[in-house]
């Protein structure tokens, strides 16, 4: 039987309330999570612990503590951009499941008394906050000027047009009237429309599925592109760094990182799914994946005599069952090789990169660019200081002059005689 080496989980987060997202710009409001989202959250870590936690589960990590969370092993990153906090409270719920308390997470003192930590040894997993500011690898999309150019061109397609003008869609916008009070209504908006709970609540049964449809089609179209290079895919390729290096890690047997959690929201989905060409072979999950989804990435090293590294992808669609689905054309495990191969080119490693993918300038153009703005300023500045300098001499001798005292009468020169002192040297 092979050995499960590691795994990358990339989770999405719970269900949340009150949220909005612009659909020129993809900026979005701050929401929270419901009650029922940190249950589902919950409930997945519950599902990654059977699974990957258990030693008497085929898929057990090996060499992974089960009961006391391990920050060398366990490493936990979560986007802190866009909505906000429902990402990062489905974090903490996830890992409540994951790594539930435990009496072993106590602490011997000098005096042999034994501290417990609070709610009966409840785990402070280390929990990495990837701010857009700071790091793109979550939420590249946002501020990226050729994604909003896609966007744009996406809504002014002759595809979307068409979509709009169906029939059906025509009927659901004027169905949907009298339950979104003034909402905009219209197939660019229509994620408003199903994933906010306030207008899914009014919706009867009937329309919410065709508002589902509506917002599979918007967002399939946006975070995907033909080319695994396409901006359309940008999504993915920040993310593909993040596992790449964390599966060279885990495959290193002198790296004690066994698994990663990548907590996001559903926008990695889509793109990962078609970067990787998972939607050719799965066209059912097209579109936006269910609350507490989550893909598992696992690293297996094969059986003698093939002692390959191997990557396993399983699909967990909300509450449903997992599901094991192949990438590019496979119909079975990828060798670790071939994956990095063929998804290397399109990685977009760091903050440089994506301003070079986002403005289509590269990093010398644009430093050189801000360098000759830099001087211009400078020059700008000191030109205006001089002036200034110069404007206050002007003054300063106008007002003595004012000052100086003339006697009356015919002025005279008078005459100094000239000694000769000798020559003056200054040391």
């Amino acid at each position: 039987m092979p050995n499960v080496l590691g795994v990358i989980v990339l989770a999405r987060n719970g269900d949340r309330l009150g949220y909005v997202q612009d659909p020129a710009t993809y900026l979005s409001s701050s929401t929270h999570l419901t009650p029922l989202g940190a249950v589902q959250s919950h409930q997945l870590g519950s599902y990654l612990r059977s699974t990957y936690l258990n030693p008497s589960s085929p898929s057990y990590i090996t060499g992974l503590n089960p009961d006391l969370a391990d920050p060398r092993q366990v490493k936990v990153r979560a986007k802190a951009g866009g909505e906000g906090d429902p990402v990062f409270d489905s974090t903490i719920a996830l890992l409540q499941g994951l790594f539930p308390p435990t009496p072993r997470n106590s602490i011997v003192l000098a005096n042999e008394s034994v501290v417990t930590a609070p709610l009966g040894g409840y785990q402070y997993v280390p929990v990495e906050t990837v701010e857009p500011g700071n790091d793109r690898s979550l939420e590249p999309w946002t501020s990226c000027p050729a994604f909003l150019k896609r966007v744009a061109q996406i809504h002014a397609s002759d595809e979307f047009k068409a979509k709009e003008k169906e029939t059906a869609t025509v009927r659901f916008f004027d169905t949907v009237r009298d339950y979104v009070f003034g909402r905009e209504r219209s197939l660019a908006n229509i994620t408003q429309l199903t994933y906010n709970q306030t207008y899914a609540y009014r919706l009867p049964p009937s329309l919410i599925n065709t508002a589902r449809a509506l917002a599979n089609f918007h967002e399939d179209a946006m975070f995907s592109d033909d080319d695994i290079n396409g901006i359309g895919n940008i999504a993915a390729r920040t993310l593909l760094h993040t596992i790449l290096t964390s599966l060279e890690r885990i495959a290193f047997d002198g790296d004690p990182l066994q698994l990663l959690l990548i907590e996001s929201s559903y926008h990695p989905f889509i793109s990962f799914f078609h970067a990787t060409d998972i939607i050719d072979t799965y066209p059912e999950l097209r579109g936006i994946p269910d609350p507490a989804s989550s893909l598992m990435i696992e690293l297996i090293r094969g059986a003698p005599p093939d002692t390959r590294d191997f990557l396993r992808f399983k699909f967990r669609n909300g509450s449903h069952p997992a599901q094991t689905v192949h990438v590019f054309g496979h119909r079975e495990d990828i060798p670790l090789t071939e994956f990095i191969y063929k998804s290397q080119d399109c990685v977009i490693s760091n903050n440089r990169q994506w301003r070079e993918v986002c403005t289509g300038r590269s990093a010398s153009a644009s430093a050189f660019s801000t360098e000759n703005l830099n001087v211009n300023a400078l020059l700008a500045l000191g030109v205006f200081i001089f002036a200034l300098f110069a404007l206050g001499l002007s003054f300063k001798w106008r007002a003595n002059k004012k000052r100086g005292v003339k006697l009356a009468g015919e002025e005279t020169t008078l005459q100094v005689a000239e000694k000769n002192l000798g020559t003056v040297r200054f040391v």
